[in-house]
């Protein structure tokens, strides 16, 4: 949820496409971590580590589309996944219930940074246009990640990543207990 000034609204994110590649290659993975196993199951740890990487950095590394839907335009729209590379579109269904593009001379964009959210606020002289009293009246769709492929990835998110696909190859046969705990290295890089 939002505070918009005048009380909260709801907002929800949705990836609305894959990322191309994997943040590491199986190169990579194979010389940093000296596993031996298969390049199916190497593919499926290197997936599941990312996606615990994503989880604590609460970023993507791989850059890929999201849609922030909101309630209404609150006075300031923040999009708190980290690293957001562009504002590719803002809709909004009108008081008429058609949807509409917003102008982008209307808002201005502060892309943020690793630590920062995204903000989007309106240009100077401009308002928000009315929506319909609805559920998702507003749609933000942007682009979020380091960069398309595995060559943006900074490598200590890429080393963190291969620390985990490691210690998930060297526990695969336990469950739970210490096959749910990640490597403080891996968490401290």
């Amino acid at each position: 949820q939002v505070n918009h000034g005048k009380g909260w609204t709801a907002m929800t994110y949705n990836q609305i496409s894959n990322p191309l590649c994997l943040p590491v290659t199986l190169p990579q993975i194979k010389e940093w971590t000296r596993v031996d196993g298969s390049d199916a199951e190497l593919v499926g740890l290197i997936q599941a580590a990312t996606g615990r990487a994503e989880q604590i950095m609460n970023r993507p590394i791989i850059s890929r589309q999201y849609k922030l839907t909101l309630d209404k335009f609150p006075t300031e729209i923040f999009i708190e996944k980290t690293r957001v590379q562009s504002i590719d579109q803002i809709q909004y269904v009108d008081t008429d219930g058609a949807t509409q593009t917003l102008n982008g001379a209307v808002y201005h964009v502060d892309l943020g940074s690793n630590y920062m959210p995204c903000r989007v606020s309106r240009a100077y002289g401009q308002s928000w246009p009315g929506t319909r009293v609805q559920n998702g009246a507003v749609m933000v769709t942007f682009t979020a990640g380091y960069g398309p492929d595995w060559n943006s990835v900074p490598s200590d998110i890429q080393q963190a990543i291969a620390y985990l696909v490691g210690h998930y190859y060297d526990q695969r046969d336990i469950v739970g207990g210490d096959a749910d705990i990640i490597p403080e290295t891996a968490v401290h890089i």
